[in-house]
């Protein structure tokens, strides 16, 4: 609507894999659109397809829009986004987020004028929107009384020494056996190096798994996408890359291997499990690290606000 009125409309996430859904949402609804992004050619149209990264360098060449749409908007409040909105100071923005919140406290009011509520995730659940969850965890998780906080988070590195073992990673292959067999799986883990030693635990037990992470070729990425999805593997092991935005629907099941202190990570991992797809019945989640007990259910009511 906004398009035929003769309005320029710029659309803004910060990894490829979700401007790349985000592109082929508007070609499914034929809207044409130009990119905004490294390795793209920058045809000028209406309706632009942008990389904060790329948008970041090259602000003074891309006119001035009249509407901004920010997808995963709690990144909005960092610098190559404020610059944005200081560049634009007549545009309107929208941001939308399933986790308005920040694992560093900042809130997102500097950023935006007024919070507008979706529709929760038990409603989405009752009215088919979203497969219902089903948790799993085991008696005793890892004790992480010990680790330091980085960030706000975890120490990686500590934490890796303590969840990167045969007996943790061995708990998960034998429970996604016993709860999950022959589904599609993502695991969430701490590092690259995590990821693969779990990929290839799964592989040596017969379940036949890859790892994702951002160091791969993006055609290297994209086709373990493919794969998962028409069952060539199983199992697909990730640090980071696919915890957010990533739309995987056909995937049946979540395995947390990452404890987090992120609220909005944790429901953003568990969310990947959550999308419909034909035949699911229901999603299952595996959490090998507490972050349940942690943080609650996706389906938990929440109380969201701009403030920090």
């Amino acid at each position: 609507q906004v398009l035929k009125r003769g309005a320029r409309v710029v659309i803004v996430a910060h990894r490829r894999e979700i401007l790349d859904q985000i592109s082929g949402t508007l070609s499914k609804v034929s809207v044409p659109h130009g990119f905004i992004q490294a390795g793209k050619p920058m045809s000028k149209q209406p309706a632009m397809v942008a990389s904060i990264q790329t948008l970041g360098r090259r602000l003074d060449q891309v006119t001035t829009p009249d509407l901004v749409i920010i997808d995963e908007a709690h990144h909005s409040v960092s610098k190559s986004y404020v610059e944005m909105f200081a560049r634009w100071p007549d545009a309107k923005f929208i941001g939308v987020t399933a986790t308005p919140e920040r694992l560093d406290g900042k809130g997102l009011g500097s950023m935006f004028d007024r919070m507008v509520m979706g529709p929760s995730v038990q409603w989405l659940i009752d009215n088919g929107f979203l497969a219902k969850p089903v948790y799993y965890a085991p008696k005793h998780t890892p004790d992480l009384s010990g680790v330091h906080k980085v960030a706000g988070d975890f120490d990686r590195a500590e934490t890796e020494e303590i969840i990167d073992t045969p007996r943790i990673t061995g708990d998960a292959v034998t429970h996604y056996r016993k709860f999950c067999p022959n589904e599609r799986a993502v695991v969430f883990c701490i590092s690259v190096a995590h990821a693969q030693h779990v990929a290839d635990q799964f592989c040596a037990a017969g379940i036949p798994a890859a790892s994702i992470d951002g160091t791969l070729e993006p055609e290297v990425r994209a086709q373990r996408v493919t794969d998962l999805t028409a069952g060539k593997i199983l199992v697909l092991t990730s640090c980071e890359l696919i915890s957010e935005g990533f739309d995987l629907p056909a995937v049946n099941a979540a395995i947390l291997l990452r404890p987090t202190h992120s609220l909005s990570m944790h429901l953003q991992q568990l969310g990947r499990a959550l999308r419909p797809f034909p035949g699911k019945t229901h999603a299952t989640i595996l959490d090998h690290v507490g972050n349940c007990l942690r943080h609650g259910l996706a389906e938990q009511e929440r109380v969201w606000d701009l403030e920090g």
